[in-house]
C-alpha cells in the first residue's frame, strides 16, 4: 500500500501538472472505482492538489472536490496506456489522468466541502505534522498491550505511516517491533525523531517501490527510497553489527528486524 511518501510525491507532481487545467470528460470503467456526480466537476477549474494521511484530494472552484484513495493497488498516471486494470479516465484540458487498481480497494469520491471536511475530522494527525509530538505519541503508546509496530500502524491513531516505514522507523530508534510500551525515556524521543527522518527521507527520494513493483509515480516512474532502506526486505545481514536480519509475521505483515540492534 501506498504510505505517506508515496502519497506525498503523487501529491506534489499532481499539484504541478494539473492545477490550473479544467475537467473535460471523466470515462468510469468500474463503477465502485468512482463514486458521486461527475457532472458536478466538469468544466471545473483545478486550484490545487492537498494531502491528509494516505488521502489525495484535487481541490476545485466551487463547492465539490474530488477525493482519492489509492489503497492497495492504486495508481495515478499522466497520460498513462489504457490497461486491463484501468478503472477511471479523466481527460483534462492538457492531459489525460488513468486511474488503476488491480484489487479494485482505492477509490475515488465527488464530494462537497462539507463532506470533505468531515473525512479529514476523522484523520489522526500525520507523522510529519508538527501535531505530532513526543507527547502524542507517548499518549498513542501509553496503556495498550499491543505489539509497538502494531501501534505505530493504526492510521486512527498516527496517519500516513505503514509497513515499509514502521520497520525502518524501529530499526532507526533500536526497538523491537514485538515489544509492548514502557518508558523507554529516550528512546522514545528517538523514536519520534527517527519517523520523523524516516519519512522525510522516503519523501525526498520520491517514494518507496517494493518488491511486488506496485508503486509508480504520476510518470509512470518507481520510487527510489527502497535504495536507502535498512531493514525492509532485507534478507541478508544488519549493515550495523552483520548479524542476520530475522523476518517474522506480526498482524499479518512481514517485519523485519535485528534481534542484535532492536531489544
Amino acid at each position: 500500500m501506498p504510505e505517506l511518501p508515496e502519497v506525498e510525491t503523487v501529491r506534489k507532481q499532481l499539484d504541478k501538472v494539473l492545477t490550473g487545467q479544467r475537467f473535460r470528460k471523466i470515462k468510469v470503467l468500474n463503477k465502485k472505482s468512482l463514486q458521486g456526480e461527475t457532472l458536478k466537476i466538469i468544466g471545473k477549474k483545478i486550484l490545487g492538489v492537498k494531502r491528509k494521511a494516505k488521502m489525495i484530494w484535487i481541490d476545485l472552484e466551487g463547492e465539490n472536490k474530488l477525493l482519492i484513495h489509492l489503497k492497495m493497488t492504486g495508481q495515478l498516471l499522466i497520460n498513462g496506456e489504457v490497461g486491463k486494470h484501468t478503472r477511471v479516465i479523466i481527460q483534462l484540458s492538457k492531459n489525460k489522468v488513468i486511474f488503476n487498481d488491480l484489487r479494485l480497494f482505492g477509490w475515488i469520491k465527488v464530494v462537497n466541502s462539507k463532506k470533505l471536511e468531515q473525512h479529514l475530522a476523522k484523520l489522526p494527525p500525520d507523522a510529519v505534522d508538527k501535531e505530532f509530538t513526543v507527547k502524542y505519541l507517548e499518549k498513542v503508546l501509553k496503556g495498550s498491550k499491543r505489539a509497538i509496530k502494531l501501534i505505530l500502524l493504526d492510521q486512527s491513531k498516527i496517519g500516513g505511516l505503514g509497513n515499509i516505514y514502521v520497520n525502518e522507523a524501529l530499526f532507526c530508534a533500536g526497538i523491537n517491533p514485538t515489544r509492548k510500551f514502557s518508558d523507554y525515556g529516550k528512546r522514545l524521543r528517538r523514536l519520534h525523531a527517527c519517523i520523523k527522518k524516516i519519512l522525510r527521507l522516503g519523501i525526498k527520494y520520491g517514494g518507496t517501490t517494493a518488491s511486488d513493483e506496485k508503486f509508480l509515480d504520476i510518470f509512470g516512474k518507481p520510487g527510489k527510497a527502497q535504495k536507502h532502506l535498512k531493514v525492509y526486505e532485507n534478507n541478508g545481514r544488519c549493515y550495523q553489527c552483520k548479524s542476520e536480519i530475522k523476518k517474522i509475521k506480526l498482524g499479518g505483515r512481514g517485519t523485519y528486524y535485528c534481534p542484535q540492534c532492536q531489544k
